[in-house]
């Protein structure tokens, strides 16, 4: 198979760069490694061209049954060792080969999949290669070095795992699944180990913060998880129900939030991280003034609008901080989230909590605040954690009362009953009833999206009416992540009756590394796993978008 892609490299030497072209789906074998150019770039200047490798790993076998954090530690190694065997061979990316960088998460990316095959294991990894031109001449000897010779050895060695090193990561990993796992048997939405370093370096760093105060749990919110293979793991437990964090300013309480929200992803060892566990359908809460929402039912939240208007089937194309918060709670419960997460820096105050004082000047309530329903909510399943420092309607209806001093977690829930008096002798109640979850939506008014690119926090296309913009997904932490989840969700605006259903089967074919059969056979390396949370927080967002409870 080498022999026929050096006779057409021989061929096409010289010729001008679309001749590349003759190259695509062609299969070659060295080192022991099975490769296929999947797609090739039509100009020196354009994004580099695709091949993709098959190898075979020796993995010991306890670790067969963890594909995902296998293919994590082949892909770190790969990003790692491609500087080593890529270099300039003439213009453009000519002789590049790339992979995007990851990130602490331990993820499933398309970059590298693996899949049991009885006693063995097989990857299959996919490079980006920039193949080299002088004038946009082809040059076929310095293609025969980056093809035959430089991407074979990059995957062989990196496929060379030590077994060791190899174990440990997957250990890492499978006690973090195990915290998980067990977090219902103890009552628990997250759980934050003693010792984690929580802090990030700087405000879009991925490294931990260095001389950072550990964690410690307060005694009375410590619980020990025991663990399948004998061992236990200690720290602080985030009960079901409403957690309120307070405490001063900087003292570490977005921090902490911002930490709970990460633990829906596993992370590397050395991440600071790695023993903080949240469950997996765990969302982030924002007000995002002037997004987009389509008939989403506020009715529970947003009452008495001037002129009656029906707040059933709500729509509009410039929400306020509340009614987009609101909007945002009733689409993550739609598509299955059970854990909210909100920070009062990011949220409209009149979303959290409300001063009944101001109500007797206006006459007129049309806001029920998080405060009021958080009963409401607790006894339909959901949890909340929220952020929030002088909010005594909050902190009368908590479950538990985290109070972060210098950093610290210090057990507050004995002021509830304080918090309570001093409601009531406010003459404060909270809602009384049940939460109704909101009934599953389906598009009615497709979109057809073309050329859509993500930049930066931006995502632009042709058939949208607006941007989108992405800074309130703050969960998704690689930018192959945002991307990925935007490919999908500019799928399903295409096709009528799709909605979030549609978007939760697609982030579990995702978790399994189905990355070809959801995104098709030319998907690159840069593709990583998301939620269907994820991808549904996008859809609803895309202007235009049209919804309905009917198909």
């Amino acid at each position: 198979m080498p022999d026929r892609l050096e006779a057409t490299l021989r061929r096409i030497d010289g010729r001008g760069y679309k001749a590349y072209k003759d190259l695509e789906g062609r299969e070659w074998k060295v080192l022991g490694v099975n490769l296929r150019m999947v797609k090739v770039q039509g100009d020196p200047f354009a994004p580099p061209s695709i091949v993709e490798a098959r190898v075979g790993l020796r993995v010991p076998r306890d670790t067969l049954d963890t594909p995902v954090p296998v293919c994590d530690l082949l892909y770190r190694r790969l990003h790692a060792l491609s500087a080593r065997y890529s270099s300039r061979m003439g213009e453009g990316g000519s002789g590049l080969i790339t992979i995007p960088r990851p990130s602490p998460l331990v993820i499933a990316r398309s970059g590298a999949v693996c899949m049991s095959r009885g006693e063995d294991m097989v990857a299959v990894v996919r490079l980006r290669a920039g193949l080299p031109s002088r004038g946009r001449r082809i040059l076929s000897g310095r293609s025969r070095e980056l093809l035959l010779e430089r991407i074979p050895r990059l995957v062989a060695e990196a496929a060379s795992m030590e077994a060791q090193a190899l174990e440990r990561h997957v250990y890492n990993w499978r006690v973090q699944e195990w915290i998980r796992e067990a977090l219902p048997r103890y009552g628990l939405i997250s759980f934050i180990g003693n010792g984690s370093i929580l802090p990030r370096r700087c405000g879009g760093c991925w490294e931990p913060l260095e001389g950072a105060v550990p964690f410690q749990s307060p005694p009375s919110l410590e619980v020990a998880i025991d663990l399948p293979d004998g061992s236990s793991v200690e720290g602080m437990g985030v009960r079901r129900g409403l957690t309120v964090i307070a405490g001063p300013a900087f003292h570490g309480k977005t921090t902490l939030a911002e930490a709970i929200a990460s633990g829906v992803w596993n992370h590397v060892e050395g991440d600071g991280r790695e023993r903080v566990v949240t469950v997996r359908n765990a969302v982030t809460l924002e007000s995002e003034n002037g997004r987009w929402v389509s008939c989403v039912d506020l009715a529970q939240w947003i009452q008495d609008l001037p002129g009656g208007r029906d707040t059933r089937c709500f729509t509009t194309t410039d929400a306020s901080g509340a009614t987009s918060l609101f909007a945002s709670l009733q689409e993550a419960v739609e598509a299955g989230a059970e854990v909210l997460i909100v920070d009062e820096d990011m949220t409209a105050t009149n979303a959290l909590h409300r001063d009944q004082w101001v109500e007797r000047v206006t006459g007129k309530r049309t806001i029920i605040t998080l405060a009021d329903a958080a009963g409401r909510l607790k006894r339909a399943g959901i949890s909340l954690v929220i952020v929030a420092s002088g909010a005594i309607p909050l902190l009368s209806q908590a479950d538990t009362i985290i109070v972060m001093d210098e950093y610290k977690p210090v057990d507050a829930t004995w002021y509830r009953e304080e918090a309570r008096r001093v409601a009531e002798q406010a003459g404060y109640k909270p809602e009384e009833g049940v939460y109704r979850k909101p009934q599953p939506r389906s598009i009615s008014k497709p979109v057809i999206v073309e050329k859509y690119k993500v930049r930066g926090e931006v995502l632009e296309a042709r058939g949208l009416e607006d941007r989108v913009n992405l800074a309130a997904l703050r969960q998704l932490e690689e930018q192959g992540q945002v991307t990925t989840a935007a490919s999908l969700a500019v799928r399903l605006a295409g096709s009528r009756c799709s909605g979030p259903r549609d978007a939760r089967m697609l982030g579990e074919k995702l978790s399994q590394g189905l990355f070809i059969e959801v995104l098709g056979p030319r998907v690159g390396p840069e593709a990583a796993e998301v939620r269907g949370l994820d991808i549904a927080w996008i859809l609803n967002r895309l202007p235009g978008l049209g919804f309905s409870t009917r198909c």
